[in-house]
């Protein structure tokens, strides 16, 4: 049986796991944009700053889940997986926002 300490310790490093799975999901859009790109498909010029504003939350917010994951001291711990977790959940409103705007942009 894990201890109470534990049990933070691991819900703080799976908040960290979150955002990495959450910015993979943004990288997995990006590479649709190039993919369409590529494909020569006519673009909407507005389309790709669109692409890029989810990047402004989710490289802070990856850089606060490595040093969650890396870091053993517990009087840094409650910062970072609260930093962590609210820059994911920006990131993650802003690639839905995104995907929003670009359907009604591209059709």
């Amino acid at each position: 049986m894990e201890s109470a300490e534990e049990a933070k310790l691991t819900l703080q490093r799976w908040v960290g796991k979150v955002t990495f799975l959450l910015a993979f999901i943004y990288v997995l859009f990006l590479l649709g944009g190039v993919m369409t790109l590529v494909r020569g498909r006519d673009v909407s010029p507005f389309t790709w700053p669109l692409f890029v504003l989810p990047a402004i939350a989710f490289v802070p917010a990856v850089k606060f889940a490595l040093a969650l994951h890396q870091t053993s001291d517990p009087a840094k711990l409650p910062d970072l997986w609260k930093r962590c977790a609210v820059y994911a959940i920006i990131g993650l409103a802003l690639t839905i926002a995104m995907a929003f705007a670009l359907i009604g942009v591209n059709g």
